[in-house]
């Protein structure tokens, strides 16, 4: 039998729409929505064409599927069943919407749905017309054919219907260029932005047919695709009116989310639901802040957003895990890979520290292709780096949240110890034990593990920050806890910091050229934790364990080690 907690948990997850996007199941089936209806009311102020570019997961999909609802059907009872926009805010707004009387042609297309059974571009535009004609059939349309039916479907649906009749919504517009690009393709990618070019050409060819066009998707061309054939489109990617229009904010998490909050909450802290305290519940919130919040999107920098994949996920497991949700399932091509890598170890590690990189405005917002991208660039635009300030002549970009420090760390782990791999899970577990135990001796095996591990060919330890440097990849790696380096404090600089469960750990590191002056430098280490109080001028765990360390050159290792009380 199952106990009432698993009874409760299962009555929570039944409420969570992992991978349903679509928006009529979702409020049919009665599962947790983010009423982000609003923004339709805004969107649809206007007739031209609109773009958003979200990374992937982010809700894209289930704001096109609500649009799609909306002009197909209004917010009124149809059917036999009530408006699935009962009780949300666009029943009150929709009547306020100008030329909503429809009906209108609702032509929905999934580009990325599209390119799952593609291999040639030949292939895509084959089905993009089928699936063209087929709406027009569906739809009691009749077309007129000029002798290459296939070649203008989009053309002849447009002659076929009155004017202000059709709503075009394009989901993953940019999903043929970025397949094609991300598998080396790179001429198929070139033939795909000729066909996304003629076909929204007629967007602005016709204009006069349409009410509402509304393109999703993740890149941002500049010379490809719409940009070069719909010049009056509106981006609103970046406009601080719709910074939230895709994602969770922390209030619709406290909202749309009570009891799941307080659930995960109960099983964190390891104690009965009932005497979960509102107090409790905001310290949850805080770590999922600094988990899965920090996305930024709009030009101003005042919202931010959680991921709402890595939110949705999170609720649906039992045992509360902090995991790389998102990140799992966003797609590492070779060509973001390649990107990651391209900057040097100084930058990266600076950039997981918390630190920024700019970018000219300019090549932030007129990005002309997936090849010409600056790297950073691309990295936002797929969601590894965010906004960090509002904009000015450059664009500042930083990590967004503790998933995608350590989702890079993974990358970058990889990278600096290619042969440790197959030893990464014992090395997890040495160091929590060591670190359980205030086991000095077993956390310098444990460290050494690390530090025999690089590929001293490509990465020599020669100097004190490259050791830092891959202790600090491999802890927060393995431990999946925020690591700091050089962290600074009110009077001084320790080399390593973080948490572990109820231990704060402090690590200041020396490096010895020969092994004669170990332990001098031991000696300067523990003075320094001393004199300098490290660990003590912050809020920490309740034990302070604080550890001077020497790396010695000449053996290649950690030699020396002492516990600072």
């Amino acid at each position: 039998m199952p106990t009432l907690e698993q009874l409760a948990f299962n009555k929570l997850l039944q409420n969570i729409p992992v991978g349903e996007q679509r928006f009529s199941v979702i409020r049919k089936l009665g599962l947790a929505y983010v009423d982000k209806t609003s923004y339709i009311y805004q969107l649809a102020q206007s007739r031209k064409p609109q773009l958003l570019t979200r990374p992937r997961r982010f809700g894209k999909s289930t704001l096109v599927s609500a649009c799609e609802e909306a002009f197909l059907h209004g917010v009124e009872p149809y059917d036999g069943h009530e408006s699935y926009f009962k009780g949300l805010e666009l029943e009150q707004l929709w009547s306020y919407v100008p030329w909503n009387e429809g009906p209108f042609y609702v032509l929905h297309l999934d580009f990325w749905v599209m390119m799952q059974n593609c291999k040639s571009v030949a292939d895509f535009e084959e089905m993009l017309n089928e699936q063209i004609l087929s709406f027009a059939q569906n739809t009691h349309l009749e077309l007129q054919n000029t002798g290459s039916a296939k070649q203008d479907a989009f053309a002849q649906l447009l002659q076929a219907v009155p004017d202000n009749s059709v709503v075009l919504l394009v989901d993953e517009y940019d999903s043929p260029l970025t397949t094609f690009f991300d598998t080396a393709h790179y001429a198929e990618s070139e033939e795909a932005a000729r066909v996304l070019r003629g076909f929204f050409s007629w967007v602005k060819v016709q204009s006069g047919k349409f009410r509402f066009v509304f393109i999703t998707g993740i890149s941002r061309l500049k010379d490809t695709s719409i940009f070069s054939a719909v010049n009056n489109i509106t981006d609103i990617s970046q406009d601080q009116d719709f910074g939230a229009i895709c994602g969770i904010t922390r209030e619709e998490l406290q909202r749309y989310f009570p009891e799941n909050l307080r659930y995960a909450t109960a099983q964190w802290l390891q104690q009965p639901v009932a005497q979960v305290t509102d107090q409790q519940v905001e310290q949850l919130l805080n770590e999922l802040a600094a988990w899965y919040d920090g996305y930024c999107f709009s030009s101003d920098g005042t919202t931010h957003v959680f991921s709402l994949w890595s939110v949705l996920c999170f609720f649906s497991v039992r045992s509360v895990s902090f995991d790389t949700y998102w990140y799992n399932v966003s797609g590492l091509t070779q060509t973001l890979r390649k990107s990651l890598l391209k900057s040097s170890w100084a930058e990266r590690l600076s950039l997981l520290a918390g630190d920024s990189v700019t970018v000219d405005k300019e090549d932030f917002l007129s990005a002309t292709s997936l090849s010409s991208m600056q790297p950073e660039v691309l990295l936002f635009q797929t969601g590894y780096l965010t906004l960090k300030a509002p904009f000015a002549s450059k664009v500042r970009l930083g990590v967004p949240n503790q998933e995608i420090k350590n989702a890079l760390s993974r990358v970058f782990y990889r990278e600096l110890l290619p042969t440790a791999a197959d030893t990464l899970d014992d090395f997890s577990l040495n160091l929590r034990t060591s670190i359980e135990t205030h086991d000095a001796a077993a956390l310098q095996i444990c460290c050494n593990m690390v530090l025999h591990s690089v590929d001293y060919e490509h990465y020599p330890l020669t100097q004190e920050s490259a050791v830092t440097a891959s202790l600090y990849l491999a802890i927060s790696l393995a431990l999946l806890v925020r690591v700091t380096v050089n962290k600074h404090e009110s009077l001084g600089r320790p080399d390593v910091l973080f948490d572990w469960q109820d231990t704060t750990v402090v690590i200041e590191l020396k490096y010895a050229q020969t092994r004669g002056t170990t332990q001098s430098l031991l000696r300067q280490a523990v003075k320094q934790i001393r004199d300098r109080k490290y660990g003590e001028t912050f809020d920490r765990r309740p034990y302070l364990w604080r550890l001077a360390m020497v790396f010695c050159a000449e053996d290649r290792e950690i030699t020396k080690v002492q516990v600072v009380s």
